[in-house]
């Protein structure tokens, strides 16, 4: 019997609403669902090396509603790094491209947290750009 990994199945579902947020397809609870996915506490390093909060994170996908029609997002090569009882860390590579020919590849690391009900939040993000 193989177990549902709940790290990965969070991954391919957040970055499908986070699709729909950008292309502009999303619905008015959209954004709200989104945040409540993320810890209070959360951190992103950009790839540009900038470090992001939680407050600066919704205020970037708030200014992204619509902003990129036709956007895609894919994520493939997903890996379990590390996992303990009350999260995991993975990393997983993310393409993302609009209808307006932007693209880019991302090499991410995540920091992932798992309540006592199997709900995972998102602690710490790491996003580097790469090639194939």
């Amino acid at each position: 019997m193989i177990r549902s990994n709940p790290y990965f199945e969070e991954l391919g579902s957040i970055h499908v609403e986070i699709q729909a947020l950008f292309d502009g397809s999303a619905d008015e609870g959209a954004l709200r669902r989104i945040m409540a996915r993320f810890a209070p506490q959360f951190t992103l390093v950009t790839p540009s090396g900038a470090v992001m909060d939680y407050a600066g994170l919704h205020d970037t996908f708030a200014r992204l509603i619509g902003a990129r029609p036709g956007s895609q997002i894919t994520i493939k090569d997903m890996e379990l790094v590390a996992e303990y009882p009350s999260g995991a860390v993975v990393k997983y590579r993310e393409y993302q491209r609009d209808s307006a020919g932007n693209a880019n590849v991302r090499r991410s690391t995540a920091v992932m947290d798992l309540d006592s009900t199997g709900n995972v939040s998102w602690r710490h993000l790491q996003e580097t750009f790469c090639t194939e």
